[in-house]
């Protein structure tokens, strides 16, 4: 009997024995497998925090550019300059003025843009913004006015057949659409004149909820005297802002673009983010 026990003993010795040295095969077969992808890991993680620490570096430039705007703004466009030791890098800040919005030209602004004047009025009712836009002309000769251009934030659209007025265009071109907002751009030819002292009316509708944030929008008047170029309703222009933040070896790890519009108070419309 005792023999009997004896042997089932090292029996189940040599069994164990035998399991301890599969499990210890398998482990040697997975540890380097899962060390990898340990590491894969580890990698990916700090991939991740070099991207966001370059977007913040980006943002900070962004944030950089438009504080300049507001209380130091540059004598010429376009202005780049340098910002060093952001989050371990570098950032390059580009502030651009804009000529072209929604891909139409708007010229420059002239040596006696003061000669037009632009206001707006606007009413709400039943879903409906209808707008008027006066154009009185204070200079010393006639004025032709060639292109008159608006921007939109989103969630409004344009009414189809509602321009009316003294410059006649009842078929303007409508850039983007409600969810990105709107451009409309109306072409004149022949050019309507405002005489010298006189005002001159051009309205138009669009469609949308109350209250809309920025509703009044940006509007621009390019007269065809060289000495007006484009004028704006406001001291409000419109500028961008690319900022890019890079590594030790001056690679490129994150990039931010901004629109905004600044006269006093910053206005952004977009932001685009490639990092």
């Amino acid at each position: 009997m005792k023999k009997w026990f004896s042997k089932i003993t090292r029996r189940e010795e040599g069994v164990t024995l035998l399991i301890v040295l599969v499990m210890m095969t398998v482990g040697s077969l997975l540890i380097i497998p899962t060390l990898n992808f340990v590491s894969t890991s580890l990698n990916t993680g700090e991939v991740f925090e070099e991207k966001m620490e370059a977007l913040y570096a980006a943002e900070a430039g962004v944030e950089d550019a438009l504080w300049k705007m507001a209380n130091d703004e540059p004598a010429y466009f376009p202005y780049s300059y340098e910002l060093t030791d952001i989050n371990g890098m570098t950032v390059n800040v580009v502030i651009q003025k804009i000529t072209t919005i929604a891909g139409v030209e708007i010229g420059d602004f002239g040596g006696h843009a003061d000669w037009l004047v632009i206001d707006k009025s606007i009413t709400y009712d039943a879903g409906i913004y209808s707008y008027t836009i006066s154009i009185t002309n204070n200079g010393a000769g006639n004025i032709k006015v060639e292109k008159i251009l608006i921007d939109f934030p989103p969630a409004l659209e344009y009414v189809p057949g509602s321009t009316s007025g003294d410059f006649y265009n009842d078929d303007p071109t409508v850039i983007g659409d409600a969810n990105t907002g709107i451009t409309i751009y109306w072409q004149f030819d022949p050019y309507p004149t405002v005489p010298v002292g006189e005002t001159r009316i051009h309205a138009f509708q669009l469609s949308g909820p109350p209250d809309v944030s920025g509703v009044v929008g940006h509007c621009c008047v390019e007269a065809r005297r060289q000495d007006e170029g484009t004028v704006w309703d406001t001291d409000s222009h419109p500028y961008t802002v690319t900022a890019q933040a890079k590594d030790a070896t001056d690679t490129v790890i994150a990039t931010i673009r901004t629109g905004f519009w600044e006269g006093g108070i910053t206005s952004i419309t977009c932001w685009q983010i490639n990092p």
